[in-house]
């Protein structure tokens, strides 16, 4: 083992070390000697960069984590000190600057020439992940300390994952990489444009092949009436959901499925590791693990709608998505189905949140504190609690299925044909 001190001037030390197979040394007794990441990378198969006070959890986890890179594939994991999930509401926890990454991977950044700082150098990789500057096989994250490893069954069932997009295609295309490299996943994928003129886009079916591509028009519809329309087109019994800014973990399908399967519930969520571009950091966001009994409590943010996977039954036996707002459809979702099915979210981090300026709750017109969210929050809260009373039923209340009235289209983006060869 190769254990060195980074350069972090006025910061709590952060400590890097390059990993072989057949280490057994310990972090706590190993001693420093100076060296560059770059030599670390290439004398290691892996490397783990890591903040000081993390040393013995990092200690007693880095047999297992390493166990976590499969074979002949590269990987990046985050490391997030573990903590009890929340009981009511989302939790932010303190920002991460810990991870475990291939050689290769850490080699691949530094040729790049991204600037970093020791406490940014998690963020930095994460974010060049993002926009496809740096591959890498397994994008995962892993609370510490890490005692026991998760098998996932083989399979739990058809899923498919229905993703709407606006916005920069450099989210989408990265967003489609992350869903492409995932295990156990038997995912078909359908994609709405949302863009207008898809012309920029006329490359994507066919740089990725299986994945089914919508024009939707006149934009924008929103993401509501693009997720309920593909709902709809897609019989497969498992329904998923994303971003197209976001990016999924490698074991999120698996992970989810399995949590289907064991719970029973209809519907069921995960945390979410905060990539902060406005701040340069990483934050991990925890939920309630049973949504069902926080919501019980009072209505509140107990799930990050674009992490949930449903049973297709429920999804739609909850009324599906409301389509009459661009925004917040999500959260009247969300009180709707307590009424109809189980709600949870597993105590894993499955999916990785880009926070940047363009995104629907950053933008000044969409914003989470603007006044029409206010308001919905208001009327949404309301009558959930005099649903829950018996004072009101759910056909006469805010909480009912809305519907787009402005007309609205939709057609199949179809791959270009291939040009025949002309004779010379």
């Amino acid at each position: 083992m190769l254990l060195t001190e980074l350069p972090s001037p006025g910061e709590i030390p952060m400590l890097a070390a390059g990993l072989r197979r057949d280490d057994a040394a310990s972090f706590r007794t190993a001693p420093r000697g100076s060296y560059s990441l770059r030599e670390l990378a290439g004398n290691s198969d892996a490397v783990v960069v890591f903040d000081e006070r993390l040393t013995g959890e990092i200690d007693d986890s880095i047999a297992l984590l390493r166990e976590e890179i499969p074979d002949g594939k590269t990987a990046f994991i985050a490391l997030v000190p573990r903590m009890a999930p929340p009981q009511v509401n989302s939790s932010w926890g303190e920002p991460i600057s810990s991870f475990l990454g291939s050689s290769e991977v850490l080699a691949r950044f530094l040729d790049s020439g991204i600037g970093y700082r020791a406490r940014t150098l998690c963020f930095a990789a994460l974010q060049a992940i993002a926009v496809c500057s740096l591959e890498v096989d397994c994008l995962l994250v892993r609370q510490i300390p890490f005692l026991e490893r998760r098998v996932y069954r083989r399979e739990t069932g058809a899923k498919a994952l229905v993703l709407p997009h606006r916005g920069d295609p450099a989210f989408l295309r990265a967003a489609l990489k992350s869903i492409g490299k995932s295990a156990g996943n038997s995912l078909t994928i359908r994609v709405g444009l949302d863009v207008g003129d898809s012309a920029g886009y006329a490359r994507f079916p066919e740089e990725n092949p299986g994945v089914e591509f919508f024009d939707f028009s006149p934009a924008p519809v929103g993401p509501y009436v693009i997720r309920q329309a593909l709902a709809e087109r897609s019989p497969e019994p498992l329904l998923t959901l994303q971003d197209s800014d976001d990016l999924s973990c490698y074991d999120r399908f698996a992970a989810l499925g399995d949590a289907l399967a064991e719970t029973g519930c209809g519907i069921a969520g995960s945390h979410e590791l905060c990539l902060d571009e406005m701040r340069w950091a990483v934050q991990p966001v925890r939920y309630p693990l049973d949504c069902s009994a926080s919501l019980a409590l009072c209505p509140n943010h107990a799930l990050l709608h674009a992490t949930l996977m449903a049973r297709r039954s429920a999804f739609f036996n909850a009324g599906g998505l409301s389509t009459h707002l661009i925004i917040a459809n999500d959260t009247q979702f969300l009180l709707r189905a307590f009424f109809s099915t189980g709600i949870r979210n597993v105590d894993e981090f499955l999916y990785i949140r880009r926070r940047h300026a363009g995104s629907l709750t950053n933008s000044p017109e969409t914003a989470c504190d603007n006044p029409l969210r206010r308001r919905l929050s208001g009327e949404w809260g309301g009558d959930f609690e005099a649903i829950r009373r018996g004072e009101l039923k759910m056909e006469n209340s805010s909480l009912r299925p809305m519907r787009r009235l402005e007309p609205w289209r939709v057609e199949p983006l179809m791959a270009r044909p291939k040009a025949t060869p002309t004779a010379g």
